[in-house]
């Protein structure tokens, strides 16, 4: 997979390439705390590049603090897609050892690429403090540009997660409730 090859040879703009703006901005104002005003720029005009370049090194460090390996090297299965809430979807299972699998989500644009969609694929991790953000933000033109970006990016993110079902009713009971709140 080219964004584990990106992120491990530090290549932000092969990294940026490969993953979904608006995700990228979700997942960083819920790891970073971001104030309502920066998530929204974030969202409106892309993650600057040095932001970029911070995350993607920390990702990487992280990843193999916690893996014992680089990203790179996790073994990349046959992806099924799927549709959910008019967006395709790719879900890509990827392992590291013959007890250790995850799963990696694409999604696919307008113009046929397909991108990580970083909210679906840590979705599992995030899912409780992307509820608490949203739960949390104030009023405003930026808190409006987060909500959409809700109902945009986490609303398909979350409904692909349940329908390819590898993060279990946990996560499921935690995704209904944010569901139900942005429906309401």
């Amino acid at each position: 997979m080219a964004w584990f090859e990106a992120v491990d040879s530090s290549d932000t703009a092969a990294a940026a390439q490969a993953v979904d703006d608006d995700s990228l901005a979700v997942i960083l104002s819920i790891e970073n705390d971001l104030d309502d005003e920066t998530t929204a720029a974030y969202l409106d005009e892309g993650v600057p590049e040095p932001v970029q370049a911070a995350y993607w090194e920390s990702f990487a460090l992280g990843f193999s603090d916690f893996a014992s390996r680089p990203i790179s090297t996790l073994t990349v299965g046959e992806s099924s897609e799927l549709t959910v809430e008019g967006a395709a979807y790719a879900s890509v299972p990827i392992s590291s050892g013959a007890n250790a699998s995850s799963v990696v989500f694409t999604r696919q644009r307008d113009d046929g690429r397909w991108e990580v969609d970083l909210v679906a694929t840590l979705s599992d991790g995030f899912s409780t403090l992307l509820v608490d953000e949203y739960e949390h933000l104030g009023s405003g033109e930026a808190a409006d540009a987060i909500r959409t970006a809700y109902t945009d990016t986490v609303v398909p993110a979350f409904w692909a997660a349940m329908a390819d079902g590898s993060f279990g009713d946990d996560f499921n009971r935690v995704a209904l409730t944010l569901l139900g709140e942005i429906d309401s």
